[in-house]
């Protein structure tokens, strides 16, 4: 599953991946939760700064082509919004391998094409009421021409509706129809944590994570966590929040934090023997170090970063047209 979500993500532009936070149809019971919004993305002045270079048309992406061409589906446009679920296992705690998971593609989507491609190609698969579910990692192999390279669990793809695609793991996928069939509007989110998203001003890009089902021992002391991207009208805007098991804890990290603040200034104040472009990306990670806040209070620690939507955008559109200029040949000997 893992594999195919990432070529799916693929298809989008760099920056084009995540808004209006929207869980409904997810099964309820999830520990991890993202959504992310291309509409509201590309409504922001950082995503039409970003579609409006040319340096960033990802027409010539070989897999945008590959599912345009066999499956209709053309990531830079047709694909709306993203909400995935990640669910814990039987003991209770998140599987970093091969996790229990339920992913929402939303957009316009061709459920025929897909499923005749399923059909033509004899990708295995099974039905489940009155849905057909395709082994995702044969559709993917089928698709793309590449045999997935890691054993990873399977997963199932369903071409849902007009609307919805739906890739799953096994475990999950009777659970995950059933509340999509019922258009169920589960509760995934805790109660302050769904207010603080709807208070984001234009927000593309929402994360919570439910810590105490990790499993790992390094979450230092963390309960959950949280993180949201939006814009103002001139800001973008980058909130986390972390709850901790006590006031103590979260103390400490607060003072932790602002020391490796302090420590970073210090050290992007010495270009001595840099390149102008070193130069001046030190001088952005710099003004970008100095505009972190560092608050909270009681259990709770928070990092808020405001910047200026404008120079966010040149910044990101300057660093994918050095990313995309053609490697110099290695001088001849």
């Amino acid at each position: 599953m893992t594999r195919l979500v990432a070529l799916l993500l693929l298809t989008l532009s760099p920056f084009g991946v995540l808004a209006a936070l929207n869980t409904d149809g997810l099964p309820a019971g999830a520990a991890a939760v993202i959504v992310v919004d291309l509409a509201a993305f590309r409504s922001s002045q950082l995503g039409k700064a970003v579609e409006q270079s040319a340096s960033l048309n990802t027409g010539n992406n070989p897999v945008n082509k590959l599912m345009a061409e066999k499956l209709n589906f053309d990531g830079n446009k047709d694909l709306r919004e993203i909400d995935l679920a990640v669910y814990p296992g039987a003991d209770g705690k998140l599987t970093a391998k091969n996790p229990t998971a339920a992913l929402l593609l939303r957009g316009k989507i061709d459920a025929s094409r897909i499923n005749n491609f399923g059909k033509d190609n004899q990708v295995p698969g099974k039905t489940v009421g009155k849905h057909q579910a395709w082994e995702a990692g044969v559709f993917a192999e089928k698709l793309f021409g590449e045999k997935p390279k890691d054993q990873t669990r399977e997963a199932y793809i369903v071409a849902y509706s007009t609307e919805l695609v739906l890739i799953t793991s096994p475990d999950l996928l009777a659970a995950a129809l059933a509340s999509l069939d019922a258009n169920e509007k589960n509760t995934l989110l805790p109660a302050a944590t769904a207010q603080q998203f709807a208070a984001v001003p234009k927000g593309w890009l929402f994360a919570y994570a439910d810590a105490t089902k990790m499993n790992t021992s390094d979450t230092n002391g963390a309960t959950d966590l949280t993180l949201s991207l939006g814009e103002n009208p001139t800001d973008l805007q980058l909130a986390l929040a972390a709850n901790f098991v006590a006031a103590e804890k979260a103390t400490t990290i607060r003072k932790q934090i602002n020391g490796l603040k302090a420590f970073a200034s210090i050290g992007l104040m010495n270009d001595e023997g840099k390149t102008p472009d070193e130069k001046e990306n030190m001088k952005l990670i710099a003004e970008l170090v100095q505009k972190i806040r560092i608050g909270g209070d009681g259990r709770t620690v928070t990092l808020g970063l405001d910047y200026a939507a404008d120079k966010a955008a040149q910044a990101i559109v300057k660093t994918i047209e050095k990313a995309k200029r053609p490697t110099p040949a290695p001088a001849s000997k």
